[in-house]
């Protein structure tokens, strides 16, 4: 028997409606996972709000001429079965999950959930050459939050710890303790902040030091914490933190710097109870949309 069939529960519904294809190499995965939410719960209904929204929208991309989602047909293998209130053995099922996917040469698109089933995915992927681009409000580098060394704002750490990440990058970063800031700029990361430099070198110039920044990777992931873009967009999160990223400023800078390097994206922290008009769950939607259509585009142009 297959991890997928062990861990992974299908679902009545599809991402974007569309039926998938077995011969498509990505692979939409749910984690309705929101047990160490510290201020607003309800990520774990996440999945299918993104799902729902993402089936409002047209297919094409704002980006990527002659691009419809329906040609590349992702499929949707319905939600990873968690462990309610325990984390280690959710975080366990995504990695087993995850790794059995990217066994098989497929990109994992996972929806979540809170941030903290990021960790479980980066675990699957990382051979010691992994690159992280981390879409944040925050660094979620803490060593314990509210008596948890395992969560939402402390997963990032201990991926630092058990190098799961070879280099990381934060997009958005404007709320964090001392001790993240202090970490952080021990360990040299790069990070670029919301509004500050974001707003003074404007979304190109950020993507492309992005990139310069990847050099050397063969492999990128890429994690997007809905809560990046400023509550005006995106109210429906788990911690919003204003001042935050427009959408045309993420979705530049994710079609910029999504290449063949591509091994997975996430988008989390959807929280639908606090989303007035669905519009963060919508957002979330257009983030897997453009980040697929750049990589397929890619994929395209090698072929070609």
């Amino acid at each position: 028997m297959s991890l997928l069939d062990l861990y992974v529960t299908r679902t009545s519904r599809v991402f974007a409606g569309i039926e998938g294809n077995e011969r498509s190499p990505y692979r939409i995965i749910g984690v309705p996972y929101d047990s160490t939410t510290s201020y607003r719960p309800g990520a774990r209904f996440g999945p299918d709000a993104i799902r729902v929204a993402a089936a409002a929208l047209e297919s094409n991309s704002a980006f990527v001429q002659d691009f419809y989602l329906e040609d590349i047909a992702p499929l949707d293998l319905g939600d990873v079965t968690i462990s309610i209130g325990d984390t280690a053995e959710t975080l366990n099922r995504v990695a087993a999950v995850i790794s059995e996917l990217a066994g098989r040469k497929l990109i994992p698109i996972i929806i979540g959930g809170e941030h903290t089933i990021t960790l479980g995915a980066l675990r699957a992927l990382s051979h010691g050459d992994l690159c992280v681009v981390d879409f944040d409000a925050h660094f979620d580098l803490r060593d314990e939050y509210l008596g948890l060394r395992t969560g939402h704002a402390t997963f990032m750490r201990r991926a630092l710890e058990q190098s799961l990440v070879r280099k990381l990058v934060y997009v958005g970063v404007r709320a964090f303790s001392r001790e993240e800031l202090s970490l952080a700029k021990y360990r040299r990361i790069r990070f670029f902040r919301a509004p500050g430099d974001v707003e003074a070198l404007g979304p190109i110039n950020v993507a492309s030091s992005i990139l310069s920044e990847l050099e050397g990777c063969e492999r990128v992931y890429i994690t997007v914490d809905m809560d990046v873009f400023d509550p005006a967009y995106a109210p429906g999160v788990g911690n919003p933190e204003p001042l935050g990223l427009t959408p045309l400023e993420a979705l530049t800078i994710i079609n910029r710097i999504v290449d063949e390097r591509l091994a997975g994206i996430d988008v989390v922290e959807v929280a639908p109870s606090y989303d007035q008009g669905g519009v963060t769950s919508a957002l979330a939607a257009k983030v897997i949309i453009e980040a697929v259509a750049k990589h397929s585009s890619m994929a395209t142009r090698r072929q070609g």
